[in-house]
């Protein structure tokens, strides 16, 4: 026999707490994915102008990258943290980045 949840604190909390959550890295995404484009057309059109070279962008962004690789392991760490196996989360998540 199968009884449904006891509707409780604990349970409210339980099931709102990864929805807020994935709400708010939707939103995070959403909003750095914007920034990452304005940023690569503001660069397009320095670079278009002549302001500066492809050079002058392309050697610090490889040296970031290259820089980057030691960060993984804090980047999977706090990645931890996040409840991605909930469908609460996942449905925040979509609606955090799709409605952000």
């Amino acid at each position: 026999m199968v009884l449904p949840p006891s509707i409780n604190a604990t349970f409210l909390v339980v099931l709102i707490a990864p929805l807020i959550i994935g709400l708010l890295v939707g939103i995070l995404i959403r909003s750095a994915i914007r920034i990452g484009i304005v940023l690569a057309l503001l660069i397009l059109l320095l670079i278009g102008l002549g302001i500066v070279t492809p050079d002058q962008v392309l050697k610090p962004l490889l040296a970031l990258i290259e820089s980057g690789s030691h960060l993984t392991a804090k980047v999977d760490e706090i990645a931890g943290y996040l409840p991605y196996s909930s469908a609460t989360f996942l449905i925040g998540l979509v609606i955090g980045f799709l409605r952000a």
